[in-house]
Protein backbone atom coordinates (compact mmCIF):
# COMPACT_ATOMS: atom_id res chain seq x y z
CA UNK A 1 0.00 0.00 0.00
CA UNK A 2 2.77 2.33 0.81
CA UNK A 3 4.44 1.39 -2.81
CA UNK A 4 1.08 2.33 -4.19
CA UNK A 5 0.97 5.34 -2.23
CA UNK A 6 3.82 6.92 -3.07
CA UNK A 7 3.70 6.18 -6.90
CA UNK A 8 0.32 8.03 -6.81
CA UNK A 9 1.61 10.95 -5.28
CA UNK A 10 4.71 10.78 -7.53
CA UNK A 11 2.56 10.81 -10.02
CA UNK A 12 0.37 14.00 -9.11
CA UNK A 13 3.38 15.85 -8.27
CA UNK A 14 4.61 14.91 -11.80
CA UNK A 15 1.58 16.25 -13.43
CA UNK A 16 1.64 19.30 -11.39
CA UNK A 17 5.28 19.74 -12.25
CA UNK A 18 4.53 19.80 -15.86
CA UNK A 19 1.52 21.92 -15.89
CA UNK A 20 3.07 24.62 -14.17
CA UNK A 21 5.87 24.10 -16.55
CA UNK A 22 3.39 24.83 -19.32
CA UNK A 23 1.71 28.15 -18.02
CA UNK A 24 5.05 29.24 -16.87
CA UNK A 25 6.13 28.67 -21.06
CA UNK A 26 2.60 29.97 -21.91
CA UNK A 27 3.52 32.96 -20.29
CA UNK A 28 6.74 34.40 -21.61
CA UNK A 29 5.79 33.07 -25.34
CA UNK A 30 2.06 34.41 -25.08
CA UNK A 31 1.16 36.03 -28.86
CA UNK A 32 -1.85 38.16 -30.02
CA UNK A 33 -4.45 36.41 -31.51
CA UNK A 34 -7.28 37.57 -34.04
CA UNK A 35 -9.75 37.76 -30.87
CA UNK A 36 -7.97 40.52 -28.79
CA UNK A 37 -8.88 44.00 -28.57
CA UNK A 38 -5.86 45.85 -29.09
CA UNK A 39 -2.60 45.52 -30.84
CA UNK A 40 -1.00 48.01 -29.29
CA UNK A 41 -1.54 46.97 -25.38
CA UNK A 42 -0.49 43.40 -26.31
CA UNK A 43 2.58 45.21 -26.97
CA UNK A 44 3.23 47.26 -24.40
CA UNK A 45 2.36 44.49 -21.98
CA UNK A 46 6.07 43.01 -22.62
CA UNK A 47 7.90 46.09 -23.32
CA UNK A 48 8.12 49.38 -21.43
CA UNK A 49 8.94 51.84 -24.16
CA UNK A 50 8.26 52.32 -27.89
CA UNK A 51 10.67 51.56 -30.81
CA UNK A 52 10.30 50.63 -34.30
CA UNK A 53 12.58 47.57 -34.19
CA UNK A 54 11.03 46.01 -31.16
CA UNK A 55 7.68 46.90 -32.46
CA UNK A 56 8.27 45.39 -35.89
CA UNK A 57 9.51 42.13 -34.55
CA UNK A 58 6.60 41.95 -32.02
CA UNK A 59 4.09 42.61 -35.52
CA UNK A 60 6.49 40.16 -37.49
CA UNK A 61 6.80 37.37 -35.03
CA UNK A 62 3.97 37.41 -31.94
CA UNK A 63 0.75 38.30 -33.77
CA UNK A 64 -1.21 35.47 -34.97
CA UNK A 65 -2.47 35.88 -38.16
CA UNK A 66 -4.84 34.63 -40.35
CA UNK A 67 -5.52 30.61 -39.98
CA UNK A 68 -9.29 30.55 -40.79
CA UNK A 69 -11.10 29.19 -44.32
CA UNK A 70 -10.57 32.57 -45.63
CA UNK A 71 -6.55 31.95 -45.67
CA UNK A 72 -7.36 28.62 -47.14
CA UNK A 73 -9.38 29.56 -50.10
CA UNK A 74 -7.12 32.44 -50.57
CA UNK A 75 -9.99 34.59 -50.96
CA UNK A 76 -8.17 37.41 -48.62
CA UNK A 77 -7.50 40.44 -50.47
CA UNK A 78 -6.81 44.55 -49.63
CA UNK A 79 -3.51 45.70 -51.42
CA UNK A 80 -2.34 49.38 -50.43
CA UNK A 81 -2.50 51.56 -53.53
CA UNK A 82 -1.77 54.61 -52.08
CA UNK A 83 -1.15 56.61 -49.00
CA UNK A 84 -1.23 60.16 -48.68
CA UNK A 85 -0.42 61.91 -44.90
CA UNK A 86 -1.19 65.70 -44.37
CA UNK A 87 -1.36 67.69 -40.96
CA UNK A 88 -4.36 69.90 -40.75
CA UNK A 89 -4.16 72.74 -38.89
CA UNK A 90 -2.10 75.81 -37.22
CA UNK A 91 0.04 76.14 -33.58
CA UNK A 92 0.87 72.82 -31.25
CA UNK A 93 -3.00 71.49 -31.71
CA UNK A 94 -3.35 69.64 -35.55
CA UNK A 95 -5.14 66.33 -36.89
CA UNK A 96 -3.29 63.85 -38.80
CA UNK A 97 -5.07 63.29 -41.71
CA UNK A 98 -4.43 59.76 -43.44
CA UNK A 99 -5.86 58.98 -47.19
CA UNK A 100 -5.61 55.46 -47.99
CA UNK A 101 -6.90 53.65 -51.04
CA UNK A 102 -6.91 49.88 -51.60
CA UNK A 103 -7.68 47.80 -53.62
CA UNK A 104 -10.08 44.98 -52.83
CA UNK A 105 -9.77 41.56 -53.91
CA UNK A 106 -12.57 40.86 -51.26
CA UNK A 107 -15.79 41.93 -51.25
CA UNK A 108 -17.13 43.00 -47.38
CA UNK A 109 -20.52 42.10 -47.38
CA UNK A 110 -22.90 40.63 -44.97
CA UNK A 111 -20.53 37.06 -45.76
CA UNK A 112 -17.65 38.88 -44.49
CA UNK A 113 -17.52 41.97 -41.67
CA UNK A 114 -14.44 43.46 -41.86
CA UNK A 115 -12.72 45.76 -39.69
CA UNK A 116 -10.17 48.25 -40.57
CA UNK A 117 -7.17 48.64 -38.01
CA UNK A 118 -5.03 51.73 -38.25
CA UNK A 119 -1.38 51.81 -36.00
CA UNK A 120 0.30 55.33 -35.82
CA UNK A 121 2.96 55.07 -34.13
CA UNK A 122 4.26 58.65 -33.20
CA UNK A 123 7.62 59.90 -33.69
CA UNK A 124 8.96 62.13 -30.32
CA UNK A 125 7.24 64.80 -29.33
CA UNK A 126 4.05 64.01 -30.33
CA UNK A 127 0.90 62.84 -28.15
CA UNK A 128 -2.46 62.00 -29.23
CA UNK A 129 -5.67 63.70 -27.99
CA UNK A 130 -7.11 60.48 -26.11
CA UNK A 131 -10.39 62.51 -25.03
CA UNK A 132 -10.86 63.81 -28.58
CA UNK A 133 -10.52 60.12 -29.62
CA UNK A 134 -13.10 58.98 -27.33
CA UNK A 135 -15.52 61.72 -28.22
CA UNK A 136 -15.14 60.71 -31.88
CA UNK A 137 -15.99 56.94 -30.67
CA UNK A 138 -19.04 58.24 -29.32
CA UNK A 139 -20.07 60.02 -32.30
CA UNK A 140 -19.39 56.57 -34.38
CA UNK A 141 -16.56 57.59 -36.03
CA UNK A 142 -14.29 54.62 -34.89
CA UNK A 143 -15.45 51.26 -33.56
CA UNK A 144 -12.11 51.49 -30.86
CA UNK A 145 -9.44 53.84 -30.59
CA UNK A 146 -7.03 54.22 -27.85
CA UNK A 147 -3.73 55.44 -27.12
CA UNK A 148 -0.63 53.68 -25.83
CA UNK A 149 2.62 54.37 -24.46
CA UNK A 150 3.78 57.46 -22.85
CA UNK A 151 0.42 59.17 -21.82
CA UNK A 152 2.08 61.90 -19.49
CA UNK A 153 0.77 64.76 -21.20
CA UNK A 154 2.30 67.49 -19.38
CA UNK A 155 6.03 65.98 -20.15
CA UNK A 156 8.53 67.67 -22.18
CA UNK A 157 9.71 66.25 -25.21
CA UNK A 158 12.96 65.49 -23.59
CA UNK A 159 11.20 63.45 -20.91
CA UNK A 160 8.80 61.75 -22.68
CA UNK A 161 9.38 58.70 -24.60
CA UNK A 162 7.02 57.40 -27.62
CA UNK A 163 3.41 56.67 -27.82
CA UNK A 164 0.76 55.25 -30.87
CA UNK A 165 -2.62 55.65 -31.75
CA UNK A 166 -4.83 52.53 -32.65
CA UNK A 167 -8.18 53.03 -34.09
CA UNK A 168 -11.01 49.97 -35.16
CA UNK A 169 -13.25 50.86 -37.82
CA UNK A 170 -15.95 49.01 -40.03
CA UNK A 171 -14.87 49.09 -43.50
CA UNK A 172 -18.35 49.00 -44.24
CA UNK A 173 -18.91 52.50 -42.81
CA UNK A 174 -19.55 55.99 -44.23
CA UNK A 175 -16.06 56.80 -43.80
CA UNK A 176 -15.05 54.38 -47.15
CA UNK A 177 -15.83 55.56 -50.42
CA UNK A 178 -16.00 52.91 -53.77
CA UNK A 179 -14.62 53.42 -56.83
CA UNK A 180 -13.60 50.76 -59.80
CA UNK A 181 -12.93 47.86 -57.28
CA UNK A 182 -10.81 50.24 -54.93
CA UNK A 183 -11.95 51.28 -51.53
CA UNK A 184 -10.62 54.90 -50.02
CA UNK A 185 -11.20 56.37 -46.67
CA UNK A 186 -10.04 59.22 -45.29
CA UNK A 187 -8.97 59.14 -41.39
CA UNK A 188 -7.85 62.00 -38.82
CA UNK A 189 -6.32 61.48 -35.74
CA UNK A 190 -6.09 64.58 -33.32
CA UNK A 191 -2.66 65.27 -32.14
CA UNK A 192 -0.38 67.63 -29.66
CA UNK A 193 3.06 68.93 -29.74
CA UNK A 194 4.81 68.43 -26.29
CA UNK A 195 7.35 71.10 -24.94
CA UNK A 196 10.79 71.41 -27.44
CA UNK A 197 13.79 72.16 -25.74
CA UNK A 198 14.89 75.68 -25.05
CA UNK A 199 16.76 76.84 -28.09
CA UNK A 200 16.47 78.54 -31.69
CA UNK A 201 14.17 77.88 -34.28
CA UNK A 202 11.95 74.86 -34.86
CA UNK A 203 12.09 71.00 -33.93
CA UNK A 204 11.51 68.70 -37.13
CA UNK A 205 9.12 65.93 -36.18
CA UNK A 206 9.10 63.70 -39.02
CA UNK A 207 6.22 60.98 -39.45
CA UNK A 208 6.37 57.24 -40.65
CA UNK A 209 3.55 55.29 -42.45
CA UNK A 210 1.16 53.71 -40.22
CA UNK A 211 0.44 50.00 -39.74
CA UNK A 212 -2.31 48.77 -41.57
CA UNK A 213 -4.30 45.99 -40.46
CA UNK A 214 -7.61 44.07 -41.42
CA UNK A 215 -9.66 41.72 -39.34
CA UNK A 216 -12.16 39.54 -40.64
CA UNK A 217 -15.23 37.51 -39.04
CA UNK A 218 -17.49 35.13 -41.15
CA UNK A 219 -20.85 34.16 -40.47
CA UNK A 220 -19.72 30.35 -41.58
CA UNK A 221 -18.22 29.88 -37.92
CA UNK A 222 -19.49 31.78 -35.13
CA UNK A 223 -16.39 33.18 -33.14
CA UNK A 224 -14.49 33.13 -36.15
CA UNK A 225 -12.33 35.70 -36.97
CA UNK A 226 -8.77 36.56 -39.20
CA UNK A 227 -5.71 39.02 -38.67
CA UNK A 228 -4.02 40.08 -41.44
CA UNK A 229 -1.67 43.11 -41.87
CA UNK A 230 -1.32 44.75 -45.25
CA UNK A 231 1.79 45.83 -46.56
CA UNK A 232 3.20 49.16 -48.63
CA UNK A 233 4.96 46.73 -51.57
CA UNK A 234 2.51 48.10 -54.05
CA UNK A 235 1.42 51.38 -52.90
CA UNK A 236 2.78 54.51 -54.64
CA UNK A 237 5.65 56.25 -52.60
CA UNK A 238 5.22 59.24 -51.33
CA UNK A 239 6.15 62.44 -52.67
CA UNK A 240 7.58 64.54 -49.92
CA UNK A 241 8.03 63.11 -45.98
CA UNK A 242 5.44 64.65 -43.78
CA UNK A 243 6.91 67.17 -41.22
CA UNK A 244 5.82 68.89 -38.54
CA UNK A 245 7.90 72.15 -37.33
CA UNK A 246 7.15 72.61 -33.72
CA UNK A 247 8.62 75.82 -32.38
CA UNK A 248 11.45 75.94 -29.63
CA UNK A 249 11.44 78.41 -26.51
CA UNK A 250 14.09 81.37 -26.78
CA UNK A 251 16.24 81.29 -23.89
CA UNK A 252 16.53 85.17 -24.20
CA UNK A 253 12.75 85.03 -23.22
CA UNK A 254 12.97 82.50 -20.22
CA UNK A 255 13.50 85.63 -17.81
CA UNK A 256 11.04 87.65 -18.85
CA UNK A 257 8.21 84.89 -19.43
CA UNK A 258 8.77 83.58 -15.96
CA UNK A 259 8.32 87.58 -14.14
CA UNK A 260 5.19 87.63 -15.95
CA UNK A 261 3.65 84.43 -15.21
CA UNK A 262 5.08 84.98 -11.54
CA UNK A 263 3.06 88.52 -11.34
CA UNK A 264 0.00 86.87 -13.55
CA UNK A 265 -0.03 84.23 -10.32
CA UNK A 266 -0.14 86.75 -7.62
CA UNK A 267 -2.61 88.79 -9.02
CA UNK A 268 -4.74 86.15 -9.64
CA UNK A 269 -4.56 84.93 -6.20
CA UNK A 270 -5.09 88.46 -4.95
CA UNK A 271 -8.30 88.74 -6.85
CA UNK A 272 -9.44 85.49 -5.73
CA UNK A 273 -9.04 86.08 -2.14
CA UNK A 274 -11.03 89.60 -2.86
CA UNK A 275 -13.73 87.92 -4.51
CA UNK A 276 -14.17 85.73 -2.01
CA UNK A 277 -14.25 88.40 1.44
CA UNK A 278 -16.56 90.23 -0.56
CA UNK A 279 -18.52 87.35 -1.02
CA UNK A 280 -18.75 86.62 2.19
CA UNK A 281 -19.26 89.47 3.69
Amino acid sequence: MRILDLSRHSFILNITLVVLLFSRVSCLYKVVTPHEKYISQSYFEKHNTLTDSAFEHFVAHEVVYGSCELAKEGEVGLKIVSLDQKLIGEGSHRRLLLSIRLKILLECNSKYQCEAIIIERLPSGLFGDSFELERLVQRGAFKEAGVFGDTNLELPSFRSNRSLIEVHFDMGSKLLSMHEGEIEFKVELPLHARYQPLGHGFSRVMFSPPDLFVRYSTERKVGEKCLFPLDYHTAEPEEVDLVWEIPCGDKDHTEIISAITFISAILSALLIIYVSVYYFS
